[in-house]
């Protein structure tokens, strides 16, 4: 059986990929100027985090998933719970401008 001489020609053969060097690479890229606003994976001011911040108890620490209705601290346990219902309001302010939220 032979071979189509369309297929035999030199032009279909594939030609020899030739790769860049880590030097060519890295000067390449300091060549290019991108816009200030562009997000690449070497700089350090990345876009924020997509995913919500972890709640952490405003008196202890421990990560928790309750907040106080009537003050808006969070709390991890009943023992802090009973102890952020008796805090005087000024004490409850403070806790509140550590942590960023405004009081209303």
């Amino acid at each position: 059986m032979a071979v189509p001489e369309q297929y035999s020609s030199r032009q279909y053969e594939r030609k020899k990929t030739n790769f860049k060097g880590i030097k060519q690479v890295l000067n390449a890229e300091s060549q290019v100027s991108y816009s200030p606003d562009a997000v690449l994976y070497n700089h350090l001011n990345a876009p924020p985090c997509i995913c919500p911040p972890m709640k952490v108890s405003d008196l202890s620490g421990i990560p928790t998933a309750y907040t106080d209705p009537s003050t808006k601290l969070n709390y991890a346990t009943c023992s802090e719970f009973k102890r952020i219902r008796y805090l005087p309001q000024h004490i409850v302010n403070g806790y509140l401008a550590l942590r960023g939220v405004s009081n209303i």
